[in-house]
């Protein structure tokens, strides 16, 4: 996490040479990482219910934005 607060939450994943960053702020805000070995991507924006959906030789990281100063964080991989 490179910065954490109320509805607030960014941050950089490093894999292999590559990294991929992000950033949300509101209630039910968040970001979705996808990580794959030739490359990553991600998107930001309000997040539905629930861990985010497993992808073929990839690792998926949702981040979501907490109260009080709080993440949440799912790791997901195939």
């Amino acid at each position: 996490m490179t910065k954490l607060g109320p509805n607030t939450v960014e941050y950089t994943v490093k894999s292999g040479s590559g990294h991929s960053s992000g950033g949300a702020g509101g209630p039910g805000q968040g970001c979705i990482t996808v990580l794959r070995a030739n490359g990553s991507g991600n998107s930001c924006g309000a997040l539905g219910d629930g861990r985010p959906s497993r992808q073929p030789n990839a690792v998926v990281i949702q981040v979501a934005t907490g109260q009080a100063g709080t993440a949440i964080l799912d790791i997901v991989s195939d």
